[in-house]
């Protein structure tokens, strides 16, 4: 059994993503449903909440730590963090949130929206984490005109426009200015995807939760 400080909630494929910090060791898990990192589904993520009740997906991020049953590590070169799900329903859990350290890489895997795939499987770059929990600047959410949510933010020395992947309803109420939030991000590196403009596979960079 492994308690997770759940990080990221996000929109994958037609199901979710969902990764956190284990609390022990205070390194990423993402949870998936196969070895090739499979997304999870709704009636995959049903868990019981501090009263006994039975909760359905999604909860937020941030705000649960959860005791969850988990397969072996099913690690791939661009997600090196991929555990299989277990077959005991999740129990959320009242714990002392131990303080979680920011992730501070020099870069957000080098600059630019996405990564080539081929870069990644010739070893020409290497993904140790794939996941981090960061402090930004200049954060500012906003539809483009391919009507992507989108995440604008400076870190480091770098500038990021990256697809924002968080629950659509929280996004919607970041531009309604119905929610507040700060200056704290999980990115998470995707799997890959085939772009018909560039004609390759290409690994997006994705904004999963923002508290």
């Amino acid at each position: 059994m492994a308690d997770i400080l759940i990080l990221a909630n996000s929109i994958k494929n037609n199901g979710y993503c969902v990764a956190g910090i284990e609390v022990n060791s205070k390194k990423w898990i993402r949870i998936v449903g196969d070895q090739d990192g499979a997304e999870l589904y709704l009636d995959q993520l049903n868990y019981i909440d501090l009263e006994g009740n039975m909760k359905k997906n999604p909860f937020e991020p941030f705000n649960k730590i959860i005791r969850l049953d988990l397969g072996k590590a099913v690690p791939l070169r661009y997600q090196p963090e991929n555990k299989l799900i277990g077959q005991k329903t999740w129990q959320e859990i009242q714990l002392a949130q131990n303080n979680i350290n920011f992730d501070t890489p020099i870069d957000l895997w080098g600059e630019g929206d996405r990564i080539k795939a081929t870069d990644i499987e010739q070893g020409l770059i290497n993904i140790s984490q794939s996941l981090y929990l960061i402090q930004v600047k200049d954060l500012n959410f906003y539809v483009n005109n391919f009507n992507s949510n989108r995440a604008y933010f400076r870190y480091g020395q770098k500038i990021y426009d990256l697809a924002a992947k968080m629950d659509p309803s929280i996004f919607q109420d970041i531009l309604n200015k119905k929610r507040k939030y700060s200056n704290i991000l999980t990115v998470s590196l995707a799997g890959p995807y085939y772009n018909k403009h560039s004609k390759q596979k290409e690994h997006y960079k994705l904004v999963v939760a923002v508290f």
